[in-house]
């Protein structure tokens, strides 16, 4: 039979630091298809911290949509680390919208394909008042041949955003032969007195970084799977809790050494 899954959790937020590790697991048995839709809808009151930590794991014969709408008030502080390795199709739809001045948003995420799987990210800032700050790194490994990543990533500066300080970074690993990314990258500036950057790359790991690690004794594959492994450790290093980082990181290492022992077609 097909599972449908859906949630959907609402948060207000005043005057207060808080954590919200938000971890979406496996369900049962891997062989079953199912559907999960979960929306996460935030207001971050004036003032206000959030640190949101999110850890996707769902079967990879799943579908996993998920939304998250954050709404941020004046002087108001949103972090959001996203790890996500699960699902056949997994997309994450995420929108962020600063609504009053000295308002600073910090997006970093990581997405795998180490097998037949689409990992897909679309976001988008809005950035309507004074003093904004934004930051966002997106990371992605495709490790398989049918391995396919999306980024569609839009930051908009409007008119009355002045002295905003945005900044949008995506960093693609292509690892087998016909894996697929596909990024769209997008700042649209409207104000004239901020400080904003993007950029974009795609690589397979740096023969000379391979060089390195092997003049030093250490053999082709372990030195792969460490640089491998450090290029996502930026993300991971950002999860505030410590157990869920730990956890995150072993995770992460078991997938590595699972997906890139296994030759894709």
């Amino acid at each position: 039979g097909h599972l449908v899954l859906v949630q959907v959790v609402y948060l207000t937020l005043d005057n207060l630091n808080t954590s919200d590790c938000d971890r979406t697991n496996s369900s049962g048995d891997k062989s079953k298809c199912y559907w999960t839709n979960s929306v996460l809808e935030v207001v971050v009151g004036e003032g206000a911290k959030v640190n949101h930590s999110y850890m996707q794991t769902q079967s990879t014969t799943a579908t996993h949509v998920k939304w998250t709408s954050v709404r941020q008030e004046s002087g108001s502080s949103y972090k959001l680390v996203e790890v996500s390795c699960g699902g056949k199709l997994s997309r994450h739809n995420l929108h962020v919208q600063q609504v009053g001045p000295d308002t600073s948003t910090e997006l970093s995420t990581l997405h795998l394909s180490m097998a037949d799987q689409t990992q897909d990210l679309h976001s988008r800032v809005v950035l309507d008042h004074p003093r904004g700050y934004s930051r966002q790194l997106h990371k992605c490994i495709v490790a398989h041949s049918q391995g396919q990543a999306v980024f569609d990533g839009n930051v908009r500066v409007n008119r009355f955003a002045q002295q905003t300080d945005a900044g949008q970074l995506t960093r693609t690993l292509l690892l087998a032969p016909r894996a697929t990314v596909n990024l769209k990258p997008n700042l649209q500036i409207i104000a004239d007195d901020v400080k904003c950057s993007h950029g974009a790359a795609i690589s397979d790991l740096e023969e000379d970084q391979l060089f390195y690690f092997q003049a030093r004794g250490i053999d082709a594959e372990t030195a792969r799977r460490s640089l491998i492994f450090s290029f996502g450790a930026e993300v991971i290093e950002s999860i505030p809790d410590v157990s869920l980082r730990e956890k995150t990181k072993g995770g992460i290492r078991e997938l590595l050494n699972l997906g890139l022992a296994t030759p894709s077609s």
